[in-house]
């Protein structure tokens, strides 16, 4: 299971169990065997399912972060396209200096990485024109 899908099982049972709902069978045994394993020493968030690996960010700032970032590359993308390509012409630190901007609790160097991130892993879909 992976980092995310475990954190919203923990977040499902926790709401079960502050709504004083019934456990199924599954999520019963589960926590159990958690807090069996807690008891005896093994790490909990080992034991939950949810330890990040190596490189793996799990706060919910960094998930809001990455998902309002993937707002802007279609924005980025045009930006620094050539102008006889239909873009902006701009370099990628002057687009990402504007972007910037927008988010203030997002660091400069952090808009960069992602973007230099996402160029290397997207594929254009389509273009966008502009006037």
């Amino acid at each position: 299971m992976s980092l995310r899908k475990a954190q919203a099982r923990l977040k499902k049972i926790a709401d079960k169990i502050a709504k004083n709902k019934p456990q199924n069978e599954i999520d019963k045994e589960f926590l159990v065997k958690a807090f069996t394993e807690i008891f005896n020493g093994e790490d909990a968030e080992t034991a939950l399912g949810v330890k990040a690996k190596k490189g793996e960010r799990k706060s919910k700032h960094h998930r809001d972060t990455k998902k309002k970032l993937e707002y802007f590359y279609p924005w980025l993308a045009t930006a620094t396209t050539r102008v006889e390509n239909g873009g902006l012409g701009m370099s990628d630190k002057n687009a990402v200096a504007i972007i910037a901007e927008q988010l203030p609790h997002i660091q400069i160097e952090t808009v960069a990485r992602y973007w230099r991130q996402a160029k290397k892993t997207q594929e254009e879909i389509f273009k966008i024109k502009t006037d």
